[in-house]
């Protein structure tokens, strides 16, 4: 079992501290000196505890189910207790495979009404969020970014060039910018990435509800009762993922309603969704689609992801400059290297990339970087590749060592760097 302890409110009433202790048994998937927390840029402190406890239960109680324990609490919403009996059964559902139980055990069950109709969106700044944004953009709403999803939380450097990058985008109402700091992918340890396949517990299982979670107590306070949350996938996509209607529409507490918006647009979609928004409104913001290292600005411009959206955008006519790029003079080379003997594609890449070359199939004109005669035959050859012949290739060579150096770098730390000093 694991027992919720206490809820405590540090830091002037920004910062929620969960108290909690776990059994022996369990013990190992949790990191004891780095329990979990939500900071928050403002006092959420008369926030109800049934509320409260919503961030700390998002994150837990998906582990809880894949490991198989019960959790303790003293109080909690009712909608929220009655919604995770439904997503329970959705994660028994995509995972067939894995024995799923453990219960929530509860002294209080509380009905909660937010009174009012405010709008939120969850804002990470890439193409899924500002097409939704683009949609929403007439209810004013709140932008919420969590640091400690896509940059963790001991990166500074990136959080705050992500936080100036928001101060310059005109699109956005900054008095309605909130952030927030949560440890969400730091207090469990590697056996947690082992409960699926792939080490993929936070895209597989936990995203979804975790950040979707942890907007509970701003809800409350600003009394924001429409919550949305941008689709990277569409319905075309039948593969377990830890973001979908099915959980994220689920995750709700008294009287809410959480969107998973934008699922019936593909990504191709959504770049000439916002392509015709910035030119019918004026509006010109960067997109910031990748978090590499190696980035120097909004994006690295080299990465599989940085080619999808700017290869998107130019199909769609327009300059990938004035969205965030600053695309290299071999830029369709490295679009074809995706594809060559050695490459590994799983089936939602292939997915994404599909849908670049219907895109590019369609297309009756392109942007133009250099040579247009170039580029033309770069993309019918493109669009002519045959990505079947490609699909996990090469799969099951990588998950095994993947794993195999998961578990080294996590278990034995010191071993590792010795490798990595001998490799």
């Amino acid at each position: 079992m694991l027992r919720l302890n206490k809820i405590k409110y540090l830091d002037e009433g920004k910062k929620i501290a969960f108290d909690y202790t776990v059994d022996e048994k369990f013990k190992s998937y949790f990191h004891s000196s780095n329990q979990y927390y939500a900071l928050y840029d403002q006092d959420i402190s008369k926030t109800p505890k049934s509320i409260a406890v919503i961030p700390f239960l998002a994150n837990i109680m998906p582990i809880a189910w894949f490991v198989g324990f019960d959790v303790s609490i003293d109080e909690i919403d009712e909608t929220f207790f009655n919604s995770l009996k439904i997503l329970k059964e959705q994660f028994i559902k995509y995972h067939p495979k894995n024995d799923i139980k453990g219960e929530l055990l509860v002294k209080k069950i509380i009905k909660n009404t937010i009174d009012g109709k405010e709008t939120s969106l969850l804002f990470s700044g890439g193409l899924d969020s500002f097409d939704s944004l683009t949609r929403h953009y007439n209810k004013n709403p709140f932008l919420i970014s969590i640091h400690g999803a896509d940059v963790a939380i001991d990166d500074k450097l990136r959080w705050e060039e992500f936080k100036k990058f928001n101060s310059e985008e005109k699109i956005l109402n900054h008095d309605r910018l909130f952030y927030i700091e949560s440890n969400l992918r730091e207090f469990y340890t590697y056996k947690v990435d082992l409960l699926v396949d792939h080490l993929g517990w936070w895209g597989m299982v936990q995203h979804g509800m975790a950040l979707i979670g942890v907007l509970a107590p701003l809800s409350y306070k600003h009394k924001i009762t429409d919550i949305n949350i941008a689709a990277s996938a569409t319905n075309e996509i039948n593969y377990s993922w830890g973001s979908s209607p099915y959980i994220d529409e689920n995750m709700k507490w008294a009287n809410t309603i959480v969107t998973h918006d934008g699922y019936e647009f593909k990504r191709t979609e959504k770049a000439q969704n916002i392509v015709d928004f910035a030119n019918k409104t004026g509006f010109n913001f960067k997109l910031r689609v990748c978090y590499a290292d190696e980035r120097t600005g909004y994006n690295c411009n080299k990465c599989h992801k940085c080619q999808r959206t700017a290869l998107s955008l130019i199909l769609a006519n327009a300059n990938p400059s004035d969205y965030g790029f600053n695309l290299p003079d071999n830029f369709y080379d490295l679009i074809f290297k995706n594809f060559g003997k050695d490459c590994v594609m799983t089936k939602g890449i292939k997915y994404q990339w599909t849908c670049i070359q219907d895109m590019a199939k369609k297309a009756d004109s392109f942007f133009v970087l250099n040579n247009k005669e170039k580029e033309q035959k770069a993309i019918q050859r493109f669009a002519q590749l045959n990505l079947d012949l490609i699909v996990n290739k090469n799969a099951e060579k990588v998950k095994k060592n993947k794993k195999r150096k998961h578990i080294l770098r996590n278990k034995f730390p010191l071993l590792y760097k010795l490798y990595r000093k001998l490799k």
